[in-house]
């Protein structure tokens, strides 16, 4: 499942774009054939069935009516390998197409070294086409060069083979009710993927996945896949969805795991998922979001109990909402230092990140342009405040100042990412 969350299924610059519609459908036509032959009925069949589809989708507007079967004398193979690029009579199609054959394929766990399926190609790969399948059969299966595939889709397949040679971090996020977790998920992600509420939100576990090839959403229940290309609030209650993850953390091999709060008082099933989870410890690093404001509240320390029990567990607490301090009141030193000192009286010397995971996800919006009328009035407020010494938390994380106007430090961000990436 991982690999196809995270697989390159659209590719940028793909040489059909350029081909008139009726071309295209002879050219999918011709690769569903192909990939329906592997083996159609499988679970791996219909995983290839679902990024036939996508691709169909991004190339025509809509899944292709008649493309996932196989004919008598596997015509529509033979008539996509004879097309020939526009304008090019001598260059025809069949480079591209049996890389796209053997990218699917792999991407989807089909077999592509089935020795039947290439009995059964025989009679449509000629002198001229054989090289192209077999090159791209071996770039896929073997992580050969494809020297006689197009450079402009091997590097694709290259970047996405150069991913997967980097171990998955898997961070688990958990805190109490309104502590700030889906808020903080969007910030590390980039895009509000959890919905932010005063009231309760997250139900389930929810895993997240790094897709760095892709700027849409796929999304799984583990059995079925589907693909939407709305992002925001979207598919609550599917619990493993991939995404582009953005800012420092956008080409690691990332898993996020979201969690229930734990002091829903209406529902005692959420606190056993998170605990269940957390106690599972299948997770390399754990983020424990925790209320500065309010942070003496029962909720906090019974967490903060719980997390401290798992041994050797690499534990990171997040100390956020700090933006809401009032220096005529309040001190983040002390707060700090009281959160500090209770962690020592609980024998723990894990990393603590002062955090604003408002201004954090707010931020992250604006590198794409996507913030509201409102956003932007409250981002302004919030760079107001971190302008100023007594809001400069990557400071007190790190103990270097911050760059005047590096907001993203002064939130805690640049400080949480390098920590996700290195530790």
């Amino acid at each position: 499942m991982q690999k196809l969350l995270t697989s390159n299924i659209i590719p940028s610059n793909h040489p059909i774009k350029d081909l008139p519609e009726k071309f295209k459908i002879l050219y999918l036509k011709g690769l569903g054939e192909a990939l329906c032959l592997i083996e159609p009925n499988s679970q791996m069949g219909q995983k290839a069935k679902f990024c036939y589809d996508v691709l169909c989708e991004s190339f025509l507007g809509n899944t292709l009516e008649g493309g996932w079967e196989v004919t008598k004398d596997l015509r529509h193979i033979k008539k996509a390998q004879n097309l020939c690029r526009s304008g090019l009579k001598f260059f025809r199609m069949s480079d591209c197409f049996w890389w796209d054959v053997y990218r699917i394929a792999s991407q989807s766990g089909l077999p592509i070294n089935y020795s039947n399926y290439d009995n059964s190609l025989k009679k449509t790969v000629g002198i001229f086409t054989k090289k192209f399948k077999e090159s791209a059969k071996k770039h896929f299966l073997n992580g050969d060069n494809g020297s006689a595939l197009p450079d402009i889709l091997v590097t694709q397949s290259r970047d996405e083979f150069t991913f997967r040679q980097l171990p998955l971090k898997r961070v688990l996020i958990v805190g109490t009710m309104s502590a700030g977790k889906s808020t903080l998920v969007n910030a590390l992600i980039g895009q509000n993927v959890a919905k932010v509420k005063t009231t309760v939100c997250t139900k389930a576990i929810s895993y997240l996945y790094n897709n760095p090839f892709i700027d849409s959403v796929i999304y799984s229940d583990g059995t079925a896949y589907n693909h939407n290309s709305g992002i925001e609030n979207s598919f609550d209650d599917i619990p493993n969805k991939s995404i582009r993850f953005k800012g420092s953390i956008e080409k690691q091999p990332l898993l996020i795991i979201d969690t229930p709060g734990v002091d829903y008082a209406y529902d005692e099933s959420h606190r056993k998922i998170t605990y269940d989870t957390i106690k599972r410890g299948d997770y390399d690093l754990l983020l424990c979001v925790n209320n500065g404001p309010y942070i003496e509240r029962n909720g906090e320390n019974e967490l903060i109990d719980f997390v401290l029990k798992q041994k050797n567990k690499k534990i990171v607490f997040i100390f956020n909402q700090l933006d809401r301090f009032d220096p005529a009141d309040d001190s983040i030193e002390e707060s700090l230092k009281q959160f500090k000192a209770l962690l020592k009286s609980k024998k723990c010397d894990a990393r603590i990140v002062p955090f604003s995971g408002k201004a954090a996800y707010l931020l992250k919006k604006e590198l794409d342009g996507n913030l509201s009328r409102f956003d932007s009035i409250e981002l302004a407020a919030l760079k107001e405040k971190m302008s100023s010494l007594f809001y400069d938390l990557g400071m007190y994380g790190t103990g270097v100042c911050s760059g005047e106007g590096d907001y993203f430090a002064r939130c805690g961000l640049t400080n949480l990412e390098t920590i996700i990436v290195n530790q």
